[in-house]
């Protein structure tokens, strides 16, 4: 059954968030609109994501690479086995995505969708749905079915990467003749003449141009593809690697994660997608506008503005990994520039009055109409980092060997100190372990425990259950020991007397204080709870009468998760909160909620 229901999920911006974004960009220390497409990218960004402060990191270039039969016909300056060449050359490194993508600080995931002959390279991701396309100037390109089975792949490999933890998409492609394919999608699709949209591809003669123009006349007059029928379109005269990156779109547009668009392949495969799903177009930030004639009227037909002109024609998902560090600068704009009333400076005269939206938001508390329900509130941009901070803590259990500063030890573990405790008492203690020595027997202590714990569960969570590891331990380069001292501040602490274990709870809320901060600072956090505590206390040469409540893994990871792994790996999922709810009285729905 095929999935391209998933066009159904694409849906409209949060409108709502980017109007917020527009407004908050119009309080920073700059003139209005100063920064041009950079707040139109940051408006656009905070409407994808529905975060007022978006991020695009980490960022991953899917490059999809397939053969054309269409290359029979002579329509290329380079011979067709430059298609298997170059995927070579990408897993290598040595091709110009590979340099130009390390300095973006982007991943590069090359897929064989369908280049001909098979490889045995590391890293490379095989989903060849056929070895090449067949030549469209004698018959339909592929079938209906293999397009669609195309279209799939490039779901599942986005699918991949955003449940790995990708922020943005950046798109790239492979494959000699691809050019050709892509003026007669762009000529049937956008009923535009083949002669506009036609271009030099990879450097051809003027002579070989008119040959070109004419396989694509003749293909489109054999196939006759529906205009109305976008895989019928795509079968008949496209790729393989287009109808791939067609699915990663579709597949991150349902996911809300920005799609940055190369050259003229990619901007023909957007179309295809925009007229599978309309709104995808909005999900697409177009990275430059190469010189290929198809390309302007491709980004005109989706109405994306570029953000470059270096007259590329490269491709690869060259333009767009140049994109990404000016699409990284517009998240980064509205979350670290001052506001001119925290900065203290004047704004022109004609911008002297705080946006309705900021007005309402940050009432003066020497404004008497100001309500109480808002004069404590945190600004906009506060406000949403607390939230996001909540919102995207994660059990990290794979660490960077990367050390973590002092600098930010210290703040995190001063997050900790500031918890709220019962009575004031503060009872916890940090050991900060970094010898490898103890780690390792910290490791030694868990692992057992997991072992013992693995038998009492069966089924899926039986088979999920060997896949939790807490290897963090040895990863990590610091690993926490939260101690709770139940004797702290006396016996008679005030508001404890009834519930001796407030004492533990108030140890939890510095765990909390403390992994909410770890998330805003970019490190990663794992909360170990297999051992027993005599053990653990042996070790530490902890007091009898201390607890050691936590082993805390903290370093930096490759991949905060887009959810709780228990959650995306099938273990459980996460209760709905209006179940959740009671009035007055154990059992009786609390209904107010209903309505939000």
């Amino acid at each position: 059954m095929s999935r391209l229901g998933i066009t159904h999920h694409v849906v409209d911006l949060d409108h709502a968030v980017s109007k917020a974004m527009e407004q908050h960009l119009h309080s920073l220390t700059k003139p209005k609109g100063s920064l041009g497409q950079l707040e139109d990218v940051a408006i656009q960004l905070a409407g994808i994501t529905g975060d007022l402060f978006p991020v695009i990191d980490p960022a991953v270039i899917i490059l999809m690479a397939a053969d054309h039969g269409v290359t029979e016909e002579g329509i290329s300056a380079f011979p067709a086995e430059v298609t298997r060449q170059m995927v070579n050359n990408f897993i290598s490194g040595g091709a110009g995505i590979n340099v130009l993508s390390r300095t973006a600080g982007a991943a590069v995931y090359v897929v064989d969708i369908g280049v001909r002959g098979d490889f045995d390279l590391p890293n490379l991701i095989s989903r060849k749905v056929r070895h090449g396309t067949d030549n469209m100037a004698h018959g339909p390109a592929m079938s209906y079915e293999e397009a669609i089975a195309a279209v799939e792949v490039g779901m599942d490999v986005a699918r991949q990467m955003i449940d790995q933890g990708a922020k943005s998409i950046a798109l790239g492609e492979m494959g000699i003749g691809n050019t050709t394919a892509s003026s007669a999608l762009l000529a049937v699709l956008g009923q535009v003449p083949v002669e506009s949209v036609v271009g030099l591809g990879t450097g051809i003669t003027d002579k070989a141009y008119e040959h070109k123009i004419s396989v694509i006349r003749k293909s489109i007059a054999l196939n006759q593809p529906n205009p109305l029928d976008p895989i019928d379109v795509l079968a008949k005269v496209g790729g393989l690697e287009i109808a791939g990156l067609v699915g990663v779109i579709l597949e991150s547009a349902a996911s809300r994660i920005p799609v940055i668009v190369d050259g003229f392949i990619t901007a023909v495969a957007a179309f295809i997608a925009a007229k599978l799903a309309p709104h995808s177009s909005q999900y697409l930030i177009a990275s430059h506008e190469s010189v290929e004639p198809g390309h302007k009227i491709a980004n005109r037909l989706l109405g994306i503005q570029p953000i470059l002109q270096l007259n590329l024609r490269l491709g690869e998902g060259s333009g767009a990994a140049l994109a990404i560090p000016l699409v990284r600068a517009a998240t980064l704009i509205p979350k670290e520039m001052s506001t001119f009333e925290h900065a203290e400076v004047s704004r022109s005269v004609d911008e002297s009055v705080t946006p309705p939206l900021l007005q309402n938001e940050i009432p003066s508390l020497n404004n008497q109409s100001a309500s109480f329900a808002t004069c404590h509130e945190f600004d906009a941009h506060h406000k949403a980092g607390v939230y996001k901070a909540i919102y995207e803590r994660r059990d990290i259990r794979s660490f960077l060997k990367q050390p973590v500063e002092r600098e930010k030890l210290w703040k995190i573990l001063d997050a900790a100190h500031h918890a709220p405790s019962v009575g004031f008492m503060q009872p916890w203690n940090f050991i900060i372990i970094e010898s490898e020595h103890i780690k390792q027997k910290l490791h030694d202590v868990a692992n057992k425990e997991v072992q013992i714990a693995g038998q009492y569960f069966e089924g899926k969570r039986g088979e999920l259950y060997t896949k939790l590891k807490v290897h963090g331990l040895l990863e990590a380069p610091i690993t926490l020991c939260v101690t709770n001292d139940p004797t702290r501040d006396g016996t008679h602490v005030l508001g404890r007397n009834t519930i001796p274990e407030t004492d533990v709870y108030s140890v939890v809320c510095a765990i909390e204080n403390l992994w909410l901060a770890a998330r805003a600072e970019g490190l990663g956090v794992g909360w170990v709870s297999f051992y027993k505590k005599g053990e653990v206390r042996d070790l530490l040469h902890i007091p009898p009468h201390i607890d050691p409540i936590a082993l805390i893994s903290i370093g930096y990871t490759s991949t905060f998760q887009n959810k709780p792994i228990l959650e995306s790996v099938g273990w459980n999922e996460r209760q709905e909160l209006k179940h959740l709810l009671f009035s007055d009285t154990w059992g009786t729905p609390y209904d107010h909620m209903m309505q939000l």
